[in-house]
Order: C-alpha cells, then structure tokens, then sequence
C-alpha cells in the first residue's frame, strides 16, 4: 500500500478502453489494452490506494468531459467520439452516461462492415492501410497530415476516404440516438480540417437528422484533458449517491 497517499483524496477514477465490466471494475477483452484484459483493475488499485476507485469507458468519459465542459445543460443529448489507435463512442442523455442493461452500450466501433469492422476502417491502423491503397506505403497520420498540407494529392484522398468512412458510422450513430451535439476527439481529431468535407458528405447523403437539423460537430479543444475531468466527474457523481 502507498503510505503517501492524501488523505483528502476521496476516490481515483479511471478512463480505459473497454469493452469493460464497469460496475465490478473489471477490464474484459480490450483489443487496444492486451497487456491489462481481464485484469480487476478496481480491486488492484484499492489494494494499493486507500481510496473508492470507479472505472469507465474512455469515450464515456471524454463524452462526460465535454458535455461539462461545453455548457452541461445546453445539450439533452451530446455525443462524442474518439479518433486514435481505436474508435469510441459515448452518449450523455440529460448529464448521464448511457451505459445500456449491462454496462456496454456504444461499443459501436467493434460491429461487422465489410471485411471487418468499423474500427479497422476508422482508427490509425484503418488510415495506414489506406495510404498503402493511395500512396504506396505504410505512412503514419502524422506525416500524411502534413503531406495532405503540402498538397499531396494523394495523402489528401486518404483523408477523404477517412472523413467518408466517419460520417458512414456517424450517421448510423445520429439515426439511432439522434443527439443534438456530438464533439470529436483523439490524435486523429487534429486532422479534423482535412477530414470534415468528406464527412459532411455522408452525413448529408445518409442522415436525414444531421441534414434537417444542423447537428453541431466539432473538434475538440480539451481532446484528452476531457477524459481526465470525466474521471474525476465520475468520482463525484458515484459519491452523490
């Protein structure tokens, strides 16, 4: 046990990739984290920390993040997702995570199209194997950014496919939940420039939602730091009740 630890500290919060048992603090079968799967992260860490510790989905709680940060009680239903190594989605209804029956609900990203799913489409991975089709080589998003920025012809028709291939899931994500605001974060995210005309395309062709109502998406500005104050948010709200 860590003999330092604050004693004004009244709980820890965890952000991680899921799928997770959140109510028993448990990290089942993450793709993204195989180093920690199956792991009782809450009881590992009460173990060392005389503190309460609550584990999320990270893209709950970016969303929880954003949805405080961006004004609380202007949205009834705000969406966001996160653009990385993965792709995640959350959804706050009336300042609450949704979290489904059991605990899983948006775990979106790991649904069937195609040849696989829509995380291996729209994540870093999904945009290497994109420059291979385009350029001819495995290039990270970095390097195809400013490639795209340097008007490569190109590197620019891998971020079209990208913001294409976002705004597919998005409108299956509108369609169903139809939020009113939807925040993307993530690495990825600060391409948001190159990627969000292809985007709109989409959203425009497949979301009725998204073309009557003008839903608001928008780049974060926080990006991780909103996880972070969504973990600490979840402290709070776990020790209101």
């Amino acid at each position: 046990q860590i003999k330092t630890f604050k004693k004004d500290i009244t709980g820890i919060g965890i952000s991680c990739p899921g799928p997770l048992d959140s109510q028993n603090g448990i990290i089942l079968e993450t793709p993204n984290l195989k180093l920690l799967q199956n792991i009782k992260i809450k009881e590992e860490v009460e173990r060392r920390f005389p503190a309460p510790t609550y584990i999320e989905n990270d893209a709950n709680l970016f969303s929880l993040g954003e949805w405080y940060a961006n004004g609380e009680n202007k949205s009834k239903v705000f969406g966001g997702v996160t653009l990385g190594t993965g792709l995640g989605f959350g959804i706050i209804i009336n300042g609450k995570i949704f979290t489904g029956s059991h605990g899983l609900a948006t775990e979106y990203a790991i649904s069937p199209v195609n040849d696989g799913n829509w995380e291996s489409q729209i994540s870093i991975s999904g945009i290497i194997k994109s420059a291979l089709k385009h350029v001819g080589r495995d290039i990270d998003p970095k390097t195809l950014y400013q490639m795209a920025i340097d008007e490569d012809k190109n590197a620019i028709l891998v971020w079209n496919e990208f913001g294409y291939n976002l705004g597919l899931a998005l409108s299956h994500f509108i369609n169903m939940l139809d939020p009113d605001t939807i925040s993307i974060g993530g690495g990825i995210s600060a391409a948001f420039n190159l990627f969000e005309a292809d985007m709109i395309k989409a959203l425009n062709k497949f979301s009725p939602s998204y073309k009557k109502f003008s839903i608001n998406i928008f780049e974060s500005k926080k990006k991780e730091l909103s996880s972070q104050l969504g973990a600490a948010l979840l402290v709070k709200i776990n020790q209101k009740h």
